[in-house]
């Protein structure tokens, strides 16, 4: 099993969900906002790991705690996650009238043989203390229109500070932002922030990735290869941290 890329080591399911391995993968998670495991055994307890780091959300789109993510026609008329293309720089939920989700969890059951698909990641919260303190407060004392999938809008601000204890990013490419040219230029930033310091997840089989979608921006390359499939688990704020 890999950490983040940074160290490998071969264990057994024991271990990775031993009091100490949890302690030290939710000091991860909490240190740099999101935690990848790879060289996972077969038949391990994806959803039962999930929960040491928070309480399952059920999906909108069928009320299950785990959703795959795999090519399906259907969904992907509307949600470019359910087809082969790349999928643009976003948080999750940002849609939501409420609280988005806090975080979120993918595992590969179907790694991509040709080479594409990776998963994104990159520090919102890096990009929110790179900006001046006029900018910092525009984006959040000020509520921008999200057009949603639907067509709807939802008004958040970019930094929320008021909803929870810890901040909230949200973003999207589809913010209205056509007479905001303030808006606009820090928008532009952020995707050029996003591109330069993005961490590209190559997946590989078992492998397992949670990051927390109240600071970290995800996105998707494109793929050839339908039969990719990651299975998804959305979590609400952690239970020990």
């Amino acid at each position: 099993m890999s950490i983040n890329a940074f160290a490998a080591t071969t264990t057994t399911d024991k271990n990775i969900i031993s009091d100490v391995a949890i302690t030290n993968f939710q000091s991860l998670l909490k240190q740099q906002g999101y935690l990848y495991l790879e060289e996972i055994p077969d038949g391990f307890d994806y959803l039962e790991f999930a929960q040491k780091f928070g309480a399952l959300i059920p999906h909108k789109y069928n009320g299950e705690h785990v959703f795959s993510i795999k090519v399906e026609q259907k969904l992907g008329e509307r949600y470019p996650a359910f087809t082969t293309g790349d999928v643009e720089p976003h948080t999750e939920g940002y849609e939501y009238e409420h609280i988005p989700l806090h975080y979120q969890c993918l595992w590969c059951v179907n790694p991509p043989k040709c080479g594409g698909g990776h998963t994104l990641l990159a520090d919102g919260y890096s990009f929110v203390d790179s900006l001046s303190r006029e900018e910092r407060e525009y984006i959040t004392q000020n509520k921008f229109d999200f057009v949603t999938p639907s067509g709807s809008i939802v008004k958040h601000p970019l930094y929320d500070v008021e909803s929870c204890e810890q901040p909230i990013v949200r973003f999207s490419c589809n913010i209205n932002r056509e007479c905001d040219r303030f808006l606009d230029n820090i928008l532009n930033r952020f995707l050029q922030f996003f591109d330069d310091e993005k961490i590209a997840i190559k997946w590989s089989k078992n492998a397992f990735l949670i990051w927390d979608n109240f600071r970290i921006l995800h996105s998707r390359t494109s793929y050839e290869d339908s039969d990719r499939e990651l299975k998804r688990v959305y979590l609400s704020q952690l239970t020990t941290i």
